[in-house]
This record gives C-alpha cells, sequence and structure tokens, in this order.
C-alpha cells in the first residue's frame, strides 16, 4: 500500500467557495508525509505551481517515506535534479509521466531527459479503461524516444522501476497483469 495521491496545488479551488485554501493543504501534506514515513509507506505526490513549497516540505521533513512518486511530474528540468540532489530523498525518488497530463507540456522532453533511467514510471493518470492503453503507449513511445530505448526496453525499463517503487518497504508489488498488460503488446 502506498499513501497518496498527496501533495500541493495552487491551483485547485474549494468547489463550494472558489477559494484557494493553500495553507490547508499545507498543513495536510505535511501530516500525510509525515504518516507515509511512520508507516514506512512510498508517497505518491502531487505538485502544480508549489515547487517551492515541496522542496521546503522535504527538507523540513523529520522522516521520509522509504520512496516516492511524482505523480504526472510537470516541473522542469532543473526541478527534476534538485529533487534528485536532495538529501536522503534522491535514491528514492520516482518520476511518472502521463500522456494525459505531460504530452502538453513544452517541459515533458527535457523533464524526462534530466530524469536517470531507473527513476522513471509510466502511467496512464485517466478514468475511462478504455484511453488507459493507448494513452500509457503514446507516453511509452515519447520516454523510448528522449532515452534512445526501444519500446520493448522502455516498457521493461518502467515496468521494473514500478516493481521497485511499489516493492519500497514491503509494500505490495503490482499485479502483473497491470503494468504488464500494456508491456506484454510491445
Amino acid at each position: 500500500a502506498v499513501v497518496g495521491e498527496i501533495g500541493l496545488d495552487r491551483k485547485w479551488r474549494t468547489p463550494e467557495t472558489g477559494a484557494v485554501e493553500y495553507e490547508a493543504q499545507v498543513e495536510a501534506f505535511e501530516a500525510q508525509l509525515r504518516l507515509a514515513a511512520e508507516l514506512r509507506r512510498p508517497a505518491v505526490i502531487h505538485c502544480v505551481h508549489a515547487w517551492g513549497d515541496l522542496i521546503r516540505a522535504l527538507r523540513e521533513a523529520e522522516a521520509l517515506p522509504p520512496a516516492i512518486y511524482m505523480h504526472s511530474y510537470g516541473g522542469s528540468e532543473s526541478f527534476a535534479v534538485s529533487l534528485l540532489k536532495l538529501r536522503g530523498i534522491g535514491d528514492s525518488i520516482y518520476f511518472g509521466f502521463s500522456a494525459t497530463v505531460n504530452l502538453r507540456s513544452p517541459k515533458l522532453r527535457r523533464a524526462i531527459s534530466s530524469v536517470p533511467p531507473e527513476r522513471l514510471l509510466l502511467e496512464s493518470d485517466v478514468s475511462e479503461p478504455e484511453r488507459m492503453e493507448g494513452d500509457c503507449m503514446r507516453m511509452l513511445e515519447v520516454i523510448a524516444a528522449e532515452k534512445k530505448w526501444t519500446l520493448e526496453e522502455a516498457a521493461e525499463r518502467t515496468y521494473a522501476n514500478a516493481v521497485r517503487f511499489y516493492s519500497a518497504a514491503g509494500a505490495a508489488r503490482p499485479s502483473p497483469a497491470g503494468d504488464g498488460q500494456v508491456c506484454e503488446r510491445v
């Protein structure tokens, strides 16, 4: 099991009021990060326009989860490098990329290039099952092109990375029928 999706989002507005209740998000995120560390569970983190606050929270945390997954990573190349260099985090942070969120970003290819091969994850980030395979394949093609890998190699590497992330601190391993289903079609 993982803790998440948790995180910070300066664009999200409370539906009832239309207000951005950012301070409440920061408090909740810090509490959830502590919970992930306490339970020794990996954390899946969402971040939108709050990169400085994310770095601050990670630096100031008394303890960290065994692994961190930056969900549909939309930050810059330099921010990815900053996360990878953070003491106590860099060797356990992963970056996920999805067609739905990331393909429209001009930062995507540079961000993928900056992430070490053993830290890349493939994700769909769609709620419609009929779109998952196509979206994963589109993202896999981008990852393969940026890393100069074959589709098979990109599928194998991102799957192995997912197994490593979800296995952190005894978390359940992903079902081979999940990620493997897309990978088997390559």
